[in-house]
């Protein structure tokens, strides 16, 4: 029996997207980071998941106690498809640790909390970033450490709360007051329109542009509107 083909139909058939790995300033990339990571952290070494299409960097931190007993905690750091736009993600490999809301993980998948989304310490046009970022991974688990051997009797380290806890306490640092929160939190959520020129809700008679615009305009840079409304419906 012959059976006849049929030609594919004009874009049918699509190669699938380059991974960041794979385009040209991926591989350049990449190569860079391996480089900076042999000097700084020889113990981490990355892999690149092809059947995921994913790029990691594995391997052990080793921490040297002063009983001379040495502390292990195997780490994982996953990139994101839009690396170095986006931070990587440092998780505890081995499961060292418990994953709880008190010693910053995420109860969801184990993430590091190294801070809160808008006091992100990534700079994604560093093209050295990723040894800063792993400071700063060696720092949260050596509290990791720190807060086992005090009996977890508090985080060893300054800390925002968790969800929108966390986001109120950083709105009252760059408002200055939990009042100005409530008063300029429509403004913020899109729900409240103030002119330029018209008077700033903070109650203070000064114009908007010489009164909260600023304030304003910086935390609309770190926190999206979508965001605000499912923090503070």
């Amino acid at each position: 029996m012959h059976v006849q083909s049929h030609p594919l139909v004009r874009g049918q058939a699509k190669s699938r997207p380059k991974a960041w790995y794979e385009r040209g300033d991926g591989i350049a990339r990449l190569a860079h980071d391996r480089v900076l990571v042999t000097a700084a952290y020889p113990t981490l070494s990355h892999r690149i998941d092809e059947e995921a299409r994913r790029a990691h960097l594995e391997g052990a931190l080793i921490y040297h106690a002063e009983c001379g007993i040495p502390a292990e905690v195997k780490v994982r750091l996953d990139f994101p498809f839009n690396y170095p736009q986006g931070e990587p993600h440092a998780f505890d490999a081995a499961g060292r640790f418990q994953h709880t809301e008190d010693r910053h993980f995420s109860t969801h998948d184990g993430c590091c909390c190294l801070w809160l989304p808008p006091k992100s310490r990534w700079d994604s046009m560093n093209s050295d970033a990723l040894v800063p970022f792993l400071d700063e991974v060696v720092v949260f688990f050596d509290r990791q450490l720190v807060f086992d051997a005090g009996g977890q009797v508090s985080w060893p380290g300054g800390e925002y709360g968790h969800r929108g806890n966390g986001y109120r306490e950083w709105l009252r640092e760059e408002l200055g007051s939990e009042k100005l929160i409530t008063l300029l939190l429509p403004v913020l959520k899109g729900a409240q329109k103030v002119g330029r020129n018209d008077l700033c809700l903070c109650g203070s008679q000064l114009k908007f542009k010489r009164c909260h615009e600023s304030n304003i305009d910086k935390i609309k840079r770190h926190i999206t509107v979508e965001l605000l409304k499912r923090l503070f419906p």
